[in-house]
């Protein structure tokens, strides 16, 4: 055994009301830790009409180390121009 344990402690991101990028979900992110240590989501971002974005959130964590939340921090690629 590794004697690694798993805890599920909720989510961490979900849609922003009022965002229209999200208004459909916010979904499969990826994740990576910068090369100033912070953790970073890169989430699909729905807008209406299945119309997506791949956006970018820096995690926040408690004074327990636990993930409690996600700055956004913009749009990291999105399409430009319709097929």
């Amino acid at each position: 055994m590794s004697g690694l344990e798993l805890q599920r402690l909720g989510v961490v991101m979900e849609p922003e009301p009022g965002n229209p990028h999200e208004i459909e979900g916010v979904l499969n992110p990826a994740a990576v830790r910068g090369p100033d240590g912070e953790l970073y989501l890169f989430p699909r971002l729905v807008a209406k009409g299945n119309y997506s974005r791949i956006g970018i959130a820096r995690v926040r964590f408690n004074a327990a180390g636990d993930p409690a939340g996600v700055e956004r921090l913009g749009i990291a690629l999105e399409p430009e121009a319709d097929l």
